[in-house]
């Protein structure tokens, strides 16, 4: 069982410099293996984190956040790049403080994703797709265990992806 996490740096933003505190918050209270996903770039410009594994990637440019690039769709191909059995997915600035998350390795699930966040500030600023037909799930942790039903999963995101502008109309 173990961790991944993917990180790549744009222009504007070094992610990689999240990444970092990430790791610390991982060792400090999941102790887990932790493999990044990233490229020789980010990688480059990263402190040494012990002992980590790291998967090199190029990614899939195009992505925009507030109009800046934002590197980050290559998730969907977190049960290949995954050299675990089970594994938690987590954004890189997802900073756990607690021990909370190894509870998801205890249960029977074979693939959970949360369909809630909270706003802290009551702002109800995650409240995106009240008008969507389909529920809005969050990727920010995610788990899964290599199984039938997790790659299926998987296979029909990479499908919704490759076809999304069916989907979004």
């Amino acid at each position: 069982k173990g961790i991944v996490l993917f990180c790549f740096d744009t222009e504007e933003t070094d992610y990689h410099r999240t990444l970092e505190h990430c790791v610390q918050c991982i060792k400090a209270n999941l102790k887990l293996e932790i493999t990044v996903v990233t490229n020789f770039t980010t990688y480059k410009k990263m402190k040494p984190l012990g002992f980590i594994n790291y998967k090199f990637i190029e990614p899939e440019l195009g992505n925009t956040k507030l109009g800046k690039p934002w590197n980050n769709v290559d998730r969907h191909m977190a049960y290949e790049l995954s050299p675990y059995d089970t594994t938690l997915v987590m954004d890189i600035d997802y900073f756990c403080f607690s021990d909370n998350l190894l509870q998801l390795f205890d249960t029977k699930y074979n693939f959970l994703v949360p369909n809630r966040a909270y706003d802290l500030s009551d702002r109800n600023s995650f409240d995106h797709r009240r008008f969507s037909l389909i529920p809005m799930v969050w990727a920010t942790v995610l788990f899964f265990r290599k199984s039938n039903k997790a790659k299926r999963i998987f296979d029909m995101v990479k499908y919704v992806k490759q076809h999304y502008q069916y989907f979004n109309e």
